[in-house]
C-alpha cells in the first residue's frame, strides 16, 4: 500500500477563550509521516510540539476541541474512531513516550506489572513469553540488571532509568508508529547515543515510523530523515533534515541553529584560589535493594568516598551517567539523606551563621516539587513564608516575585496559572525563580534545563552566569550535557559508578585522558558539527 502512514490536514485545536491568550493553540497544522524512517519535530517550548503529538492519539487538552481538520492513520480518521477502536489504536498501533515519566507509572505497581498489563491488553502472548519480551527490551535499553529493574518499583529507579523503561514499554506491543516526546532528555550522552541507535534500528528492522520530538539539533542531525519545525502553534517549515538544518528557508530556524552554535563560546575562566563555601570529605552512601521476606538485601553503593570543595562564586559541573550517584550526592549535601560515612563542612555565611541554610535546589522533575493546588505566584514565593525575617531585596514580596519572574522569562499572566497549565520548560523556569528569590549562597541544579529548547537553555545559562557574577553565588550544576557544563562552569567533576573519577578545569574537558570521560565526549549527538565546545 502506498501513501503516508499518517496525514494531518488543516488541524486547528482551540481552547476556551481567555483574556490573556489566543484560543487557537494549533492553527491549520498540516504534515505527513512516511511509512518508515524518523521524522523530527522541533520548536521552542510552548510551540505546540507535545500538544500536536498527543492530538495524534486523540488526547486533547482539558477544554480543547478540534475546530477543523483531520488526522488520518492509513486512511482512517482517528478523530472519529469509537472508544474501543481508539484504545486499540493507542496501544497496539502507536506507542508513545512522554516527556515526563511521573505520569506513566503507577507507583504502587512493580515495573514488571506494567509490562504484563500492557501486553495482556494488546497482545496474545502467554505470561512467560511476555516476561521474556519485557526483559529483552530492558536489556536493549542498556539497563543494568534487567531482572532487578523488572521487579523494582518506579521510585526505586533514577529519572533516566524510568525514561528507558518507558521507551521499552512503548515498543513492547510492536507498534507501527512510535511517538517519542523528548525521550533522551534525562539520559547521559553514552546512553542517549545507544537509545538513538536503538530507535533507528527499530525503524529499519520493523519498517516502523518514528515521530521524534526534540529541541536538540545534534540529535536531529544524528537520527532524523525528515524535519518538521513548529512555532506558536503553526508549522513553519518541513523537509529533508539536511536541507532544513543547513539551508533553512525560515529565519526562525536560522536563529535556532545560531543559538545551538553559541555553545561553542568559551566557558567561565578558572577562579583564583579562595576559601571554600563547603567541603565534602569521604562521603559514602549505600542503599539496600531487593529485600523480600527473609531474603538478604543487596547492597547498592550510590556514592563512594567522594571528596571535593566548592569555593565562593565558583560554578562546578557534575557530570556522569544515569544512576552514577549524582543526585544522591546532591541529596547528601542538602541533608535530605545522611551519609553512611564522611562529613560536609560549611563555611560561615557573609551575614553570620552557617552557609548551609541558604542553599537552594532546583529539582530534575519540577512538577513533582510543586503543590498542584497553588498558583505560580505562590509557588515562587513559598520560601518567603519560612524566612520572612531576611532582607532579600527592596520591595514587597509581590513585587519581588514579579521581578524574579521577569528575570527568569516568565510573563506576568503566568503567575495566576497552575502547574498543570504550564509546559515542561515553563515549570523549570518557575522552579529556578523560586530558588533564586531567596538569594542562595549555593544553588544546586539537578538536570535543570534538559526540558528546555536551545534558545531557552542559552538564556537560562546566561541568567545563572549573570546571577553568579552579581551576587557571588556558587553553583553545583548536575548535568549529562557536556556542552552545557563546559559552557557554564569553571570546573567539572566526573562521576562514574558512585566515584568521582576526575576533577579538572572546564576548559580542559576536551583533553581528558580518563576512558569514561573520553567515551562521553565521543557520544555527543551529531558529533561536533553543531559548534560544541568539547571535541
Amino acid at each position: 500500500m502506498t501513501g503516508p502512514l499518517l496525514e494531518v490536514s488543516d488541524l486547528t485545536l482551540t481552547l476556551p477563550s481567555t483574556a490573556d491568550q489566543d484560543n487557537d493553540i494549533l492553527k491549520k497544522v498540516s504534515f505527513t509521516l512516511p511509512r518508515r524512517g524518523v521524522t523530527a519535530l522541533i520548536g521552542e517550548s510552548g510551540s505546540g510540539k507535545s500538544v500536536s503529538a498527543q492530538t495524534l492519539l486523540g488526547m486533547l487538552p482539558r477544554g480543547g476541541s478540534i475546530a477543523s481538520g483531520s488526522i488520518r492513520f492509513k486512511g482512517d480518521d482517528i478523530l472519529k474512531l469509537p472508544p474501543r477502536e481508539l484504545q486499540h489504536y493507542r496501544g497496539s498501533r502507536v506507542g508513545y513516550v512522554f516527556q515526563d515519566t511521573s505520569g506513566t507509572f503507577d507507583p504502587l505497581l512493580r515495573i514488571g506489572h506494567h509490562f504484563a498489563e500492557l501486553l495482556a491488553i494488546h497482545t496474545s502472548l502467554p505470561r512467560t513469553e511476555a516476561k521474556q519480551r519485557a526483559l529483552q527490551l530492558l536489556r536493549d535499553m542498556q539497563l543494568p540488571e534487567p531482572e532487578r529493574v523488572y521487579d523494582a518499583y518506579p521510585h526505586e529507579l533514577s529519572g533516566g532509568m524510568r525514561q528507558r523503561v518507558q521507551l521499552a514499554l512503548a515498543l513492547s506491543a510492536e507498534p507501527e508508529l512510535l511517538i517519542a516526546d523528548e525521550p533522551t532528555t534525562a539520559l547521559d550522552m553514552p546512553v542517549q547515543a545507544d537509545i538513538l541507535r536503538l530507535i533507528r534500528q527499530w525503524s529499519v528492522r520493523t519498517g516502523g515510523t518514528v515521530l521524534f520530538i526534540t529541541h536538540d539539533l545534534g540529535v536531529v542531525a544524528e537520527i532524523a530523515d525528515e524535519v518538521l519545525v513548529m512555532r506558536c502553534g503553526t508549522m513553519v517549515e518541513a523537509g529533508p533534515a539536511a536541507q532544513v538544518l543547513h539551508h533553512p528557508a525560515h529565519p526562525y530556524i536560522w536563529q535556532l541553529v545560531e543559538d545551538y552554535a553559541s555553545f561553542s563560546a568559551p566557558g567561565a575562566k578558572p577562579l583564583p584560589d579562595g576559601p571554600p563555601i563547603m567541603e565534602a570529605r569521604g562521603l559514602t552512601k549505600t542503599y539496600r535493594a531487593g529485600r523480600r521476606w527473609l531474603l538478604r538485601a543487596t547492597p547498592v553503593p550510590a556514592v563512594r568516598e567522594a571528596s571535593f570543595a566548592i569555593r565562593r562564586g565558583e560554578m562546578v559541573g557534575l557530570i556522569g551517567e544515569s544512576g552514577s550517584g549524582k543526585s544522591t550526592l546532591s541529596r547528601l549535601l542538602l541533608e535530605l539523606e545522611q551519609p553512611d560515612r564522611g562529613t560536609v563542612q560549611w563555611a560561615p555565611a557573609q551575614g553570620g551563621g552557617s552557609a548551609r541554610p541558604s542553599v537552594q535546589w532546583v529539582h530534575q522533575d519540577p512538577f513533582a516539587s510543586f503543590d498542584p493546588r497553588w498558583q505560580v505566584s505562590r509557588i515562587i514565593g513559598e520560601g518567603l513564608d519560612y524566612r520572612p525575617q531576611r532582607n532579600y531585596a527592596a520591595g514587597s514580596p509581590a513585587e519581588r516575585i514579579r521581578a524574579i519572574a521577569r528575570e527568569t522569562g516568565l510573563s506576568p499572566e503566568l503567575l495566576d496559572r497552575y502547574p498543570h497549565e504550564l509546559s515542561g520548560g515553563m515549570r523549570q523556569r518557575v522552579a529556578l525563580a523560586r530558588a533564586l528569590l531567596l538569594d542562595p549562597s549555593l544553588l544546586i541544579l539537578d538536570e535543570p534545563f534538559a526540558s528546555l529548547d536551545m534558545t531557552l537553555q542559552r538564556q537560562m545559562l546566561g541568567l545563572i552566569r549573570s546571577w553568579n557574577e552579581k551576587t557571588g553565588m556558587a553553583v553545583l550544576f548536575i548535568t549529562h550535557d557536556l556542552r552545557a557544563a563546559a559552557h557554564l562552569c569553571h570546573r567539572v567533576m566526573v562521576m562514574y559508578r558512585g566515584e568521582l573519577v576526575e576533577q579538572l578545569p572546564a576548559a580542559d574537558l576536551s583533553a581528558s585522558d580518563h576512558p569514561y570521560t573520553k567515551r562521553m565526549l565521543a557520544s555527543i549527538p551529531g558529533g561536533c558539527r553543531w559548534g560544541c565546545t568539547v571535541k
